[in-house]
This record gives C-alpha cells, structure tokens and sequence, in this order.
C-alpha cells in the first residue's frame, strides 16, 4: 500500500465514522496508543467527542522522507463544527511495517499558528513553530 493509499484509507474512516478502522491505523508504539490502550476506550471517546465533526477535505500537501521506513506527511484539512468550518494542518509522521504504513504521531498547526493560505503550508511553518503541540 502507498502512502496515498494509507493517508485515503484513514481519511475515508475519519469521514465515515470508521474509528476501529482509525484505531487500527496507528503503529504499537503511537503516544495516542498510550492514552487508549485498546479499541473500546477510544470507540467510546470518539463516538462521544468527535461525533460532531465532519470531516470535509484533506489533502496531502509533501512528503519529507526521514529514512527508508519512516516519512513526514504535511496535511491540510478542512473540518466543519458546530461553529463553522475551519483548517487545520498536521505534520504526520508514518512508518512503514511490511507493506503497509501506519500512523505514528503527529504535530499540529491550527489557525491561531498559522494564519496563511491552505496551499502555502510548508515544513518550515512546523520546524520553526513556537510550542510544537504532538500527539
């Protein structure tokens, strides 16, 4: 599977509400398997908490490749609340087990970080962040 492909897979359960498949996207050794250390707690959480949000475009802006198992995504997405629709970018690290990829951790940009145009977000923007907020 691409990296693509993964990222499409990921995106497609975020939309659906799939978060046993989104759960299952994370590598063994992801922070976010520390705070939910199986399926169920996050089912639970992510049907209370992130029902609300619609998940409506993403797209994978680069790729930085870190070695031969691991690479950055630089990721634009649009979301839309209760309050409205808004971006918000990721800088995924993913790593690559067999044939497949998974979703390590991330760090994240919001709008508060980044107040320029979706398609000008660059790895600078991450690198030179003030507070690098990961998860």
């Amino acid at each position: 599977m691409t990296v693509l492909q993964f990222l499409e897979t990921r995106f497609s359960a975020l939309k659906d509400g799939d978060y046993a498949a989104v759960y299952d996207s994370y590598h063994e050794d992801a922070p976010f398997r520390q705070q939910f250390s199986n399926r169920n707690a996050y089912l639970r959480f992510a049907r209370h908490e992130l029902g609300s949000i619609e998940m409506k475009n993403w797209q994978c802006s680069r790729q930085r490749v870190l070695d031969e198992k691991r690479l950055e995504a630089l990721l634009v997405m649009e979301i839309a609340t209760d309050n409205g629709s808004q971006f918000f970018y990721e800088l995924a690290l993913l790593v690559e087990i067999g044939n497949d990829w998974r979703y390590h951790s991330a760090q994240k940009l919001g709008m508060d970080d980044y107040s320029g145009s979706p398609d000008q977000i660059d790895f600078c923007h991450f690198d030179n962040a003030m507070q690098k907020i990961c998860f």
